[in-house]
């Protein structure tokens, strides 16, 4: 049990510090609120963040300010999560802006049903490591 904990901490970490190095090289991330900004500087991720729905605008409205050429798409795991990125990815591509699901997808993968949201992803991440190192 404890050796599937560790991979696990050890794949999250890897596809986070690959997160961090994107978003250092420039590439926004958008989320769904500030929580989730707050949950990703947690877990040292620190470029640009723009959030969908804390903003009381329109998703359609926050996606046209959207000037770069890519953007990483990191929304909720859950249903309302997948349905939020397929409107995303749609509205993006439309004005020909690249929308990374990769990082979602690989992180979704990894959590399953133990994460629905960004928020729950520190302690997530946090509560792996501590069964890993007990039980070793």
């Amino acid at each position: 049990m404890s050796e599937a904990m560790e991979r696990k901490a050890n794949s999250l970490s890897r596809v986070l510090e690959r997160l961090c190095k994107a978003t250092a090289e420039g590439t926004p991330i958008l989320v769904e609120g500030k929580k989730d900004v707050e949950a990703l500087r947690r877990l040292n991720v620190l470029g640009t963040m723009i959030t969908l729905m804390d903003s009381g605008r329109v998703l359609e409205d926050v996606l046209e300010e959207v000037r770069e050429r890519e953007v990483i798409v990191f929304v909720d795991f859950d249903r309302h999560g997948s349905e939020l990125a397929k409107r995303v990815l749609f509205r993006l591509e439309r004005r020909r802006v690249k929308a990374n699901l990769v990082f979602w997808r690989m992180i979704r993968a990894l959590v399953r049903r133990d994460v629905k949201d960004v928020e729950g992803l520190p302690s997530y991440l946090e509560r792996l490591r501590e069964e890993a190192s007990l039980t070793v």
